[in-house]
């Protein structure tokens, strides 16, 4: 005697189907590859079969965002809970921009240099991590300027090209805060530190007549990034961080002032730091 299979279970049975040769399965290493199973509804009956690969689909379908990247790209940091004990170390590349009076002594006011970042984070606190960062780095901001009369180097008069140099140094140490955000980190952080700061200007062609100060000051930082682990909890970071250092150095600014006039700007003040990093995850 032959089963009449209802219209409706018929069309049923197609989609599931059709979901099932199309959909590739998230698998563990060394696990066979999932063969596809077709339902025929006249030979099996529909019923069980068909309810059972629905609900196959359905948390096929249902898996969260981050677990091809926990799974596949061994990303297994994304998967810790909130109170794993979890360390990461970044070497970053980065883009200076002067603000306040700083911006006066260099045109452009931008600057490179590179930092390296530490962070621990144990503590849970609501939906992140708490912890403690150490960040240190440089910051060079060179400016070019030409003058015209003796070369000290050849002794001929022509035009000479000096380089006015504005560097900073930074050491800091503070809380930090990581947030899990999906297959993201959103990081965020501050602290106190020493900034070791240079400033050279030439004033001619002449190096022994340039401005130059030196100064040890504290200095304030903040600090948000966004880190994206990429395989096998390695993976790059994307943020920015801002400077202010307190200073009591004064320069004169205007270069055809008085030799004894008095220095009336700081040039150590504050500045960002746009930072794109390597970042590693272990715990």
């Amino acid at each position: 005697m032959r089963t009449c299979t209802p219209p409706l279970f018929a069309k049923l049975t197609a989609v599931v189907n059709a979901h099932r040769q199309s959909i590739v399965y998230p698998r563990f290493p060394g696990t066979p590859e999932p063969s596809a199973v077709v339902v025929d509804a006249h030979k099996s009956g529909y019923g069980p079969r068909v309810l059972l690969n629905s609900l196959l689909v359905a948390s096929t379908l249902a898996l969260p965002p981050t677990s091809t990247s926990v799974r596949g790209r061994q990303n297994t940091v994304l998967a810790e809970p909130l109170d794993s004990r979890i360390w990461s170390v970044a070497a970053n590349a980065r883009m200076g921009i002067l603000l306040s009076s700083g911006a006066a002594f260099v045109q452009p006011p931008l600057g490179f240099g590179f930092g390296l970042d530490l962070r621990y984070h144990a503590l849970p606190l609501g939906p992140m991590r708490f912890g403690f960062e150490f960040q240190a780095g440089h910051t060079r901001f060179p400016s070019r300027a030409s003058f015209t009369g003796v070369d000290p180097s050849s002794g001929q008069v022509g035009t000479v090209t000096r380089w006015a140099i504005l560097a900073h140094t930074d050491l800091t140490f503070g809380p930090s805060f990581q947030i899990p955000a999906g297959p993201v980190f959103i990081q965020v952080g501050g602290g106190g530190g020493l900034a070791v700061s240079q400033f050279r200007r030439p004033t001619g062609p002449d190096p022994r007549t340039d401005q130059q100060v030196v100064g040890y000051e504290p200095t304030l930082r903040a600090d948000a990034s966004i880190a994206i682990p990429i395989v096998r909890n390695q993976g790059l970071s994307l943020g920015v961080n801002y400077h202010k250092i307190w200073s009591n150095q004064r320069v004169v600014s205007d270069l055809q002032a008085p030799a004894d006039a008095t220095p009336d700007s700081a040039v150590f003040d504050m500045h960002l730091d746009i930072h794109l990093a390597y970042q590693v995850w272990f715990f």
